[in-house]
């Protein structure tokens, strides 16, 4: 399991302070990922939004190297499962809106000229690395419990 555990959890830190850093690019005024017109600073919830999401993506990225670095065994070993457990929930519970229209893309019965830009964004690109930070997340926290 150790072999699952610390690729995992350096892959969930990575993912997790990317998604920070990408969150500061938008806050600042970046447009790159962003369907056209729309811009982070010109609509209140996204801005909203990014400003939790960046020190709470720094946070998730702390814990999952607590995991693997020595350091970590300071935190309460309970605590730090709940919280890996509960980031590995939200980030999979997150993209489930998405997945009927994954579905219908798959079947056939949707194609991406049904989609607005924003949908585009969120489908194909937003809701995918939800999914993909979750599933890391839920390999180092199988990891840990399986190791603990």
């Amino acid at each position: 399991m150790k072999r699952i555990l610390r690729p995992a959890a350096y892959a969930a830190a990575t993912w997790s302070a990317a998604f920070s850093f990408v969150h500061l690019y938008w806050l600042v005024g970046g447009r790159i990922g962003l369907p056209d017109g729309l811009s982070v600073t010109g609509n209140t919830p996204l801005l909203v939004i990014d400003i939790l999401a960046i020190p709470g993506c720094a946070v998730a990225a702390v814990l999952a190297l607590a995991i693997v670095r020595p350091w970590g065994v300071r935190l309460p070993a309970r605590l730090l499962s709940i919280a890996l457990w509960g980031i590995t929930a939200v980030l999979l519970v997150h993209p489930l809106p998405s997945v009927p229209d994954w579905l219908a893309l798959a079947a056939g019965s949707r194609t991406t000229a049904d989609f607005d830009a924003m949908g585009r964004f969120a489908t194909f690109l937003y809701e995918p690395f939800f999914l993909a930070g979750g599933l890391l997340f839920g390999l180092a926290a199988l990891g840990r419990h399986r190791r603990v």
